[in-house]
């Protein structure tokens, strides 16, 4: 019978592996806005900082947003899944996400014991945003990301190994913005060369052919977008991941963050219910990783 390693051996393993390294996480309203998957993902963050890894979390809103808009009578309007924020709805934003989400969060991050800061909107000098063209589609205050300074986020990870922001920016005249939490994501992990950029909804990644997909190479993405397989917001996600690829990042995550410990399963286990993607020049180093872990943890 194989024997387990011990757990000191499995530590260096990811030490040695990550160390250094950051993560970029975007959790869904679905993920934060639940108290169990909210302590779990904390819980999760927490070791990986413990294992010397940085980690940004971005996080967007949900249906805490959406029935406090109903609640005020506020009408809650999309184009093609994106939000249309008019100055109701940026006001009832900074109060619900702004405020009592990121709120929550510092509160979760407490609990969990993880040195860390929860900021209420992205820095404006880790982003330059511009309000979004008004045509065709009038999206209200709503902004586009044009450029990314990652300077001053390295400074402040250097400070402390966790930061979480909620999905609001500024312009440089000081104009609070919405931007797509995974444009931020994507937006941040490419400009500050992220390890990793991990997705986290309420769906285990990418259906092809009526299951998940263990794995899908960038060089798949656009057949799998032009087959209609894909649709709606994971097509943006792929879009989203492809860029995320093409931009330097090694290695994109989709996965349910509702699942117990969706995190650390993903990061931690040698397989894992939700798409993993990479560049096919990655495919043989992720073998390797694979066999190495395997043997490491005593599987093999």
């Amino acid at each position: 019978m194989t024997r387990k390693k011990p757990h000191f051996l499995i530590d260096a393993f990811y030490e040695s592996k990550f160390k250094d390294n950051l993560f970029v996480i975007k959790a869904g309203g679905k993920v934060v806005e639940d108290m169990r998957a909210l302590g779990e993902l904390m819980a999760d963050i927490h070791q990986l900082t413990l294992h010397g890894i940085r980690v940004l979390l971005i996080y967007g809103a949900g249906k805490r947003l959406d029935d406090a808009a109903a609640t005020r009578d506020i009408p809650i309007r999309k184009h093609e899944g994106r939000r249309i924020t008019d100055a109701s709805m940026l006001e009832l934003m900074k109060e619900s996400v702004g405020g009592t989400l990121c709120l929550s969060i510092t509160e979760a991050m407490t609990r969990a014991g993880i040195d860390g800061l929860s900021l209420n909107a992205v820095p404006a000098d880790w982003l330059r945003v511009v309000p979004r063209a008004k045509q065709p589609v009038d999206f209200g205050f709503v902004g586009d990301v044009e450029s990314v300074e990652p300077r001053p986020l390295h400074r402040l990870l250097k400070a402390t190994p966790f930061i979480a922001c909620a999905c609001l920016a500024m312009t440089p005249q000081g104009q609070t913005l919405n931007i797509n939490a995974d444009t931020i994501a994507t937006a941040l992990a490419v400009g500050a060369q992220a390890q990793k950029l991990i997705f986290l909804s309420d769906v285990d990644g990418v259906q092809i052919n009526g299951r998940t997909a263990d794995i899908i190479t960038s060089e798949e993405i656009p057949a799998h977008l032009k087959s209609g397989q894909v649709t709606g917001g994971m097509a943006i996600k792929l879009q989203n991941c492809l860029q995320a690829l093409d931009g330097g990042v090694r290695r994109v995550h989709l996965i349910s963050g509702l699942r117990p410990h969706a995190l650390k399963v993903e990061i931690y286990e040698s397989v894992s219910p939700g798409t993993m993607l990479f560049r096919e020049a990655e495919r043989q180093s992720y073998l390797n990783e694979i066999a190495a872990q395997t043997l490491i943890e005593g599987r093999g």
